[in-house]
């Protein structure tokens, strides 16, 4: 099966925008043979949303982006992240949800189970957690498809885990010959090394490819990476997103597997800075900076990142 890997930057709360970028990523790559296509998390509104979740012209606008962009999708299914209404009288209003669009409609097919609540996160605030998740019938395929956090709580990997519950192996113990990951997770530093251990380990134990598709861009003081990953069943990778910058590609799965190269934490760092930069510049619609250089290596710096994201006129 080949993979569409939809890496995206997403504005938060700018619909017609988002859902004009996913559809032309996936259009372009259907055109490059992908059988599925997948986007991050939440990517119909933008991650992290917060209190616009309280809005109600929010979420009507999110429900009518959602069914719009399903009409356009054809017979390559898209899996990407998006805001159920919670069906149930008790609990928060809202899940963190996958949704499957495929010839011109759209439904849940996953609800995330892990909703983190510590460092930059407060999901437990807004959404309702998922209970169960079953695996999704694709074609031959039995794909089990997970939310972020859902991944996280490996018991191999981890001396203490925050959450009771594993929705990677309960969807392992129902039998799947594919895992996915729709994520929004920040970088920091060495960050994509972790994210590779962690798949990784999971590819090996399961003997599945593991499918993660991260978020790009920068939302304020959180900066998103991307790095979407595809590992194969030794853990190695089949293939890997762009850092810092918008990408589609389509990974076989069926290809060989690589030992990853990483860049040096200092280049990392920098290309943070500077995305970070340049994207709240960007959508909060500023258009030039004013700098105070003093002379030393900080400002210095300071003017570098600035001409780096901005350009120098």
């Amino acid at each position: 099966m080949k993979i569409g890997l939809l890496q995206l930057n997403f504005t938060i709360g700018d619909f017609e925008k988002n859902s004009e970028k996913v559809l032309n990523a996936y259009l372009r790559a259907v055109r490059l043979g992908a059988e599925l296509c997948v986007a991050p998390e939440l990517g119909i509104c933008g991650y992290p949303p917060r209190d616009l979740l309280n809005r109600k012209d929010f979420l009507q606008s999110h429900d009518r982006t959602l069914r719009e962009l399903a009409k356009k999708v054809g017979k390559v299914p898209l899996i990407i992240g998006g805001i159920e209404k919670n069906k149930k009288k008790d609990g928060r209003s809202l899940h963190n949800s996958a949704f499957l669009l495929e010839k011109g409609k759209a439904r849940v097919v996953a609800q995330k189970s892990l909703l983190p609540t510590y460092d930059v996160f407060d999901e437990d605030r807004y959404f309702e957690p998922g209970t169960r998740n079953d695996p999704l019938r694709l074609g031959k395929e039995k794909v089990g498809v997970t939310i972020c956090e859902d991944i996280w709580n490996d018991e191999d990997l981890w001396p203490e885990r925050r959450y009771r519950r594993d929705p990677v192996r309960e969807l392992a113990k129902k039998g799947i010959d594919l895992l996915i990951n729709l994520s929004a997770s920040p970088w920091s530093m060495g960050k994509e090394k972790v994210r590779h251990r962690l798949l990784a380990e999971v590819a090996k134990r399961e003997k599945i490819p593991v499918v993660q598709v991260n978020l790009v861009g920068g939302n304020d003081e959180l900066v998103f990476d991307g790095e979407s990953m595809v590992v194969g069943t030794r853990g190695g990778l089949l293939g890997v997103g762009a850092a810092f910058a918008e990408e589609v590609r389509v990974v076989d799965l069926g290809g060989r597997e690589e030992k990853p190269v990483w860049a040096e934490d200092e280049e990392q760092v920098f290309r943070a800075l500077v995305l970070g930069t340049r994207d709240y510049l960007e959508k909060c619609g500023f258009r030039e900076v004013v700098l105070g250089l003093s002379g030393g290596i900080d400002s210095a710096l300071t003017a570098v990142i600035a001409v780096e994201a901005l350009g120098k006129d």
